[in-house]
């Protein structure tokens, strides 16, 4: 069989028809590029919440329906904490489980899962006692699967930042389930705007950095900047063996050289 290849963008971040995001930027110009590019590569893209820009007004996901009109490849959608879930399931006709944006996709060689770890008016992120049950259910069958949500399993820095992943209660009930389950070849999410891997519960934590922007600190504060968007890729063969990960820089064709001498 044909190695599967999936892709995930986060964070779009699109604001509303005619109105401004944050000086210097242009997300949607910056999310056509990394969902046009994926589509060349992948045969599934799954796109890890922040679809709207700042609120999920009515606007932003006017704006964001028109950014995936007519998609190149299907595409799943997850809620972010700047999105509402509930609205984005009218909207776009979401499945979900217990009104909850949860749902799990067959593709070929495997599946993606798409948890709502969103909580509308919070940073952090929550998954109950119940969406664990239903993702212990939907891994039981062996299937090699990436389980996606918006917010990070993992730490990525001091107390400063815990507003940026699951809580506490999250973590540990995922971690419970995921490491029943050898065929979870990663969980993959969004929201931190950077790049970030670590082990967790007997597979790879990835976060995903934003189409829109790429943040870092400066004087404990956060900074942003504009460039190329940037998406995750993920691959396996048969079994969910050969597992990749690697991040791709959409860039100009003419900016890539030859090496000489090859």
């Amino acid at each position: 069989m044909a190695r599967t290849v999936i892709a995930q963008i986060s964070d779009p971040h699109i604001p509303g028809p005619g109105e401004a995001s944050h000086p210097g930027l242009d997300p949607a110009r910056n999310f056509a590029m990394a969902l046009n590019h994926a589509a060349q590569r992948c045969s599934h893209i799954v796109i890890t919440g922040d679809c709207a820009a700042q609120a999920g007004t009515d606007a932003e996901y006017e704006g964001f329906a028109r950014a995936i009109a007519n998609p190149p490849k299907p595409l799943l959608l997850a809620s972010g904490n700047h999105d509402e879930s509930e609205k984005m399931q009218r909207l776009y006709s979401l499945p979900s489980v217990n009104g909850r944006l949860d749902y799990a996709q067959d593709i070929p060689g495997g599946r993606i899962v798409v948890m709502d770890s969103s909580r509308l008016g919070r940073e952090d992120g929550a998954l109950d006692a119940a969406q664990c049950d239903w993702l212990d259910g939907v891994l039981s069958d062996g299937v090699p699967t990436i389980v996606s949500m918006h917010h990070p399993c993992i730490a990525i820095g001091g107390k400063a930042l815990d507003g940026v992943r699951l809580d506490d209660d999250s973590i540990a009930r995922l971690a419970a389930v995921v490491a029943q389950h050898s065929n979870v070849l990663a969980v993959v999410s969004g929201h931190a705007h950077m790049i970030f891997s670590a082990p967790f519960a007997g597979t790879t934590a990835y976060i995903c950095p934003s189409s829109a922007c790429e943040f870092n600190f400066r004087n404990g504060k956060i900074i942003y900047r504009n460039g190329p968007p940037q998406y995750m890729e993920y691959s396996w063969s048969d079994g969910g063996s050969g597992f990749l990960a690697r991040t791709i820089t959409v860039t100009a064709d003419s900016e890539w050289q030859e090496i000489p001498g090859q």
